[in-house]
């Protein structure tokens, strides 16, 4: 039998294949398992015989040795001028480049960023805010839903410009379903401001990393002193002024694995006479600074898995939530609500893409305080090759479609890749700061990617496979 193109998966109590090309995970016996592995593994002799149970498999189009795709190209890629132009539904826009606060981790920090544009007294003028407002008035004729996130930088620093494009964006998107999105260091905040977003009922995403012996250790002003004690006191004012507001607030938490998570996960106790927000945690980014991922400590890792199986635990209702960690247990959630693609397969086709890209500037373009586009604010604003046009000249279409294809800079290897239809890369993993994508940088990821992917998988069926085959304890609770 030759290797068929497949991810053999285990769980204790059962045995699978993920089949590459049906995008289908498949219960198999022991018996076919053993067998696969042997065949995967250069095992196999040439007297073992096959399993009935496998050639039922093959009869039936499963096991197929070779990759289907025989070249890569996104399906929107005849389709994307005419998308872009019609179906724009979100812009962010970059206020400014400066920032009260200098955070030691921050992607534009002056003193560690290798390929990132560091802060600056840039701000973006009432006049470029208004062409981009325009600009996306123009091209989301097809669009119910608008959405228009206000970025820094600390975009409170330019409060007055944030009012006018509120207000002009209010009149201008009249009928159709418009909402504001904005994350800040929340230092800045006044009784004015915040009784202004909550009228005009602008998402809140509140910087925050832990207690204060935590969050001071990063997150600090540029005198040195910690941010801890401005941000909880200007949380509790809003609060006290808006508590329906306050209900909506959420926290973004970016966590160094280097700390105690359970003394980072105790920034919970400070909100116990407030509210539950939303915490939304990442570990620190340090694409843009050239040093390797931070690696975690023994007690980071240990309490942080400890709290994510009480988060199972949760949402398989066997414990209370407010128990458990918000920072894992949003974590977990979301990562099983997102599964649902495993669920639903979607074969692999002659022409067709590895997951991973969205429709660069489409979902959250970012449009810099020059007027410059950028697919999303999380890419290199000093790469050329991230650069998708402005507001003077519009979108550089080749340039989008150049992005959005990322894969075909490694399409040999992308082709024969068994986690191609929930590959998560995007262009930013094949920036290297030129005017080229490189293909060496992408596939520098591929292996953290096929793991992410591996484990979900893992996760995805332990959680499939509990209400079956533990079902009396399910039900009794036990």
């Amino acid at each position: 039998m030759k290797k068929p193109f497949i991810k053999l998966f285990s769980t204790p109590n059962n045995y699978y294949f993920f089949d590459v090309n049906k995008d289908e995970i498949v219960l198999i016996s022991f018996t076919a398992y053993q067998y696969l592995y042997k065949v995967l593994n250069d095992l196999e002799s040439n007297d073992l015989e096959i399993p009935q149970e496998i050639l039922i498999l093959q009869n039936n189009g499963y096991l197929e040795d070779k990759s289907r795709v025989q070249k890569i190209k996104h399906p929107y890629t005849e389709y994307l001028e005419e998308f872009l132009n019609r179906k724009l539904s979100k812009i962010t826009l970059q206020l400014t480049q400066n920032c009260n606060l200098r955070c030691r981790y921050c992607v534009y920090s002056e003193t560690h960023n290798d390929g990132q544009r560091t802060h600056s007294n840039k701000h973006m003028t009432w006049e470029t805010a208004k062409k981009a407002i325009d600009f996306l008035r123009k091209h989301s004729i097809d669009s119910h839903n608008i959405n228009i996130g206000l970025y820094g930088g600390e975009p409170l620093l330019e409060y007055p410009l944030l009012k006018r494009i509120v207000e002009y964006s209010e009149r201008v998107f009249s009928g159709k379903k418009l909402t504001f999105a904005m994350t800040s260091n929340a230092t800045l905040l006044t009784d004015e401001i915040i009784h202004y977003l909550a009228e005009h009922k602008v998402s809140l995403m509140v910087s925050l990393d832990g207690p204060k012996e935590i969050n001071d250790k990063n997150r600090v002003f540029k005198n040195g002193d910690g941010s801890y004690d401005s941000v909880i006191e200007n949380i509790k004012r809003i609060y006290s002024l808006e508590p329906q507001y306050a209900d909506t607030l959420s926290i973004s938490m970016v966590m160094d694995p280097q700390n105690d998570f359970d003394c980072i996960n105790s920034i919970t106790l400070d909100f116990n006479d407030l509210f539950w927000p939303s915490i939304h945690s990442s570990v620190v980014d340090q694409s843009f600074d050239g040093k390797s991922k931070p690696t975690s400590s023994p007690n980071f890792i240990a309490a942080y898995t400890y709290q994510s199986f009480l988060s199972y635990l949760s949402y398989l209702k066997r414990i209370p939530e407010k128990i458990t960690s918000p920072i894992t247990y949003y974590s977990v959630v979301s990562s099983l609500n997102i599964d649902y693609d495993l669920s639903n397969p979607m074969p692999l086709n002659v022409v067709d893409v590895p997951g991973g890209p969205c429709i660069p500037c489409h979902l959250r373009m970012l449009i810099d305080v020059n007027g410059q586009f950028f697919p999303c604010e999380r890419v290199s604003e000093t790469s050329p090759v991230m650069n998708c046009g402005n507001l003077e000249t519009g979108f550089n279409i080749e340039q989008v479609k150049y992005l959005l294809n990322v894969a075909q800079i490694t399409e040999s290897q992308c082709k024969n890749c068994w986690a191609f239809r929930h590959c998560s890369m995007c262009a930013k993993q094949a920036d290297s700061g030129g005017t080229t994508l490189s293909a060496e940088k992408r596939l520098a990821n591929c292996l953290e990617t096929q793991t992410r992917l591996k484990n979900r998988i893992q996760e995805y069926l332990f959680i499939k496979e509990i209400p079956i085959i533990y079902q009396n304890q399910v039900k009794s609770g036990e």
